[in-house]
C-alpha cells in the first residue's frame, strides 16, 4: 500500500466526499480528503499527491483558481475535474485553468476508475489494483507483495507458489498440482519441495495464512478475504 498511487479529493459535498474516499480505497489508492481549496492547496506540498480529483463549485475559491494554484506548486500534477456544469465553455474553462480531465456529474464510478487509471498511465504510474487478503496485499505486476503494510521480500517461487494459491483459494490444492503449475510438468524432484516452500510463505507471512488440508494439499485462508479481481 505505501507505494500505491496517491488522490487528493476537493469536494464541498460531503456524501459525495465520503463516497469517492470509499471506492478510490477500495480500489487500491491511498486518499486525503478536503471541502475547501484554501486546506487543500496549503496541504498539498506535503501529500504530494499524483492526481487531484477536483469540484469546481467551492466555498471559498472555484476549482478554476485551484487549479491555475496546483499548477504552480506541481507543474506534473493530473488534475480531474469534478462538475454540475456541462457547457462546452466551462469544460474549455477547465482544460484552460490546467485540467486533464474532466467529468460531469452524475458520474458512474466505473468511468470515474477507467479516467484516473487512463491519467496515471501518461505519468507511467502502476495503476495495478491489488490482491487483499486479509492483511496479506499483493501487486502482481510489479510483484510485490506487503504483509501489515510491511513489504516482504520474496524470491520467484515464493512469489509463484503464492499466487497460485491467491488465485485458487476457494478451494484445496495439492502438491501435485502445485509442482505442475509453479516448477512445471517436467520436474522430477520430490514433492517434499512443495512442503519446504510452503512453510517458507508461512515464516515469512504468518504461520495462519496456509492451512494444510489432511490428505488433499493446501488452502489459503485469512480471517477476511476481499480481491479487486
Amino acid at each position: 500500500m505505501e507505494n500505491a498511487p496517491k488522490i487528493l479529493i476537493v469536494e464541498d459535498d460531503r456524501k459525495l466526499r465520503r463516497l469517492l474516499e470509499m471506492e478510490l480505497e477500495h480500489a487500491g489508492y491511498k486518499v486525503a480528503s478536503f471541502d475547501n481549496g484554501i486546506d487543500a492547496l496549503e496541504n498539498f506540498k506535503q501529500l504530494a499527491p499524483d492526481l487531484v480529483i477536483l469540484d469546481i463549485m467551492l466555498p471559498d475559491m472555484d476549482g478554476y483558481e485551484i487549479a491555475q494554484n496546483l499548477r504552480k506548486l506541481s507543474p506534473d500534477v493530473l488534475i480531474l475535474m469534478l462538475t454540475a456544469l456541462g457547457m462546452k465553455k466551462d469544460k474549455l474553462t477547465g482544460f484552460e485553468s490546467g485540467a486533464d480531465d474532466y467529468l460531469t456529474k452524475p458520474f458512474d464510478n466505473e468511468e470515474l476508475l477507467a479516467r484516473i487509471k487512463a491519467l496515471l498511465r501518461r505519468k507511467h504510474i502502476d495503476v495495478s489494483r491489488p490482491y487483499r487478503i486479509g492483511r496479506l496485499e499483493i501487486y502482481e505486476d510489479r510483484r510485490t507483495v506487503y504483509y501489515d503494510g510491511k513489504e516482504i521480500d520474496l524470491t520467484k517461487t515464493e512469489f509463484e507458489l503464492l499466487m497460485y494459491l491467491v488465485k485458487n483459494r476457494n478451494r484445496a490444492v495439492s502438491k501435485e498440482e502445485i509442482l505442475n503449475a509453479v516448477w512445471g510438468i517436467d520436474y522430477y524432484g520430490s514433492d517434499n519441495t512443495v512442503e519446504v516452500y510452503i512453510n517458507y510463505l508461512r515464516k515469512k507471512l504468518s504461520p495462519d495464512l496456509i492451512k494444510t488440508v489432511r490428505g488433499i494439499g493446501y488452502r489459503l485462508v485469512g480471517e477476511e478475504l476481499e480481491t479487486n479481481h
